[in-house]
């Protein structure tokens, strides 16, 4: 027969259970925005159109002809593709605040400010073909740096050294 303390104590061991488990649930949504599931949605594509804006940006530089310098607009469509990348970037910057991913967005910031610098050079003229393929290929390469499923670098079957 069971005393009425063993009968309490046998009660209370599943009210516990649910207690602790109550308990890590509410951390976890402490610890997550509502949204985060969406954000990380949103930030993929972010990173997917990053990716491709600064593939055709290195292509745009790769076709030109001439390799002069100060001549504003001869290269508009880099320029084009480069401010997508940037406003990619920004949205960026936005999914992984909203993460708390402060590590992410740190170097998102960083990598937005490169290229809106590069931008800006070649607006204003001061940027060659080769000097424009050689930066692109930086800012892949940073990009690619926290964002390895996106590193061609390592690729076996075309060798890429850019």
């Amino acid at each position: 027969m069971v005393t009425r303390e063993e009968f309490i104590v046998l009660l209370l061991i599943p009210i516990g259970g649910l207690i602790l488990l109550a308990a890590d649930n509410q951390e976890e949504e402490k610890n997550s925005s509502p949204h985060s599931g969406k954000e990380v949605n949103y930030l993929r594509y972010n990173k997917d159109e990053i990716f491709k804006s600064l593939i055709a940006t290195e292509g745009h530089f790769r076709n030109v002809q001439t390799t002069k310098e100060g001549a504003n607009g001869f290269l508009n469509c880099a320029v084009k593709h480069l401010a997508d990348a940037e406003g990619h970037v920004d949205e960026a910057i936005s999914h992984t605040v909203a993460t708390n991913d402060t590590e992410a967005s740190n170097k998102f910031r960083a990598l937005r400010n490169e290229i809106r610098d590069f931008r800006h050079n070649l607006q204003d003229g001061k940027v060659s073909s080769v000097v424009g393929i050689e930066r692109t290929r930086h800012i892949r390469r940073e990009f690619e740096s926290f964002n390895p499923e996106f590193d061609i670098s390592k690729c076996e079957a075309c060798e890429v050294n850019g």
